[in-house]
């Protein structure tokens, strides 16, 4: 009996896993991306400068009309709570 090279039927199973094994394409997978438009970023920006505007004009009117009293106690509360925190 000879063993060199392939059998006949050696040789059918090679060509059959040929034809079993799929094309395997690697995952692309796509980037997730966030876009703002120049107008929502803008629209952000006004709402919040209005906040802080209103709130600095509502104090200026207090100070002018005499009416915006400070209370040095719970300024000194303020502080001595952040430094021991």
């Amino acid at each position: 009996m000879r063993i060199d090279g392939q059998q006949p039927v050696q040789r059918k199973y090679d060509v059959n896993k040929m034809y079993q094994q799929p094309s395997v394409k690697p995952p692309s997978f796509a980037k997730d991306e966030l876009y703002i438009s120049n107008e929502a970023k803008q629209l952000n920006d006004n709402a919040q400068l209005n906040i802080r505007e209103m709130k600095l004009l509502d104090i200026k009117k207090r100070i002018d009309a005499g009416e915006y009293q400070i209370n040095a106690h719970e300024i000194a509360k303020k502080i001595s709570q952040f430094y021991t925190t």
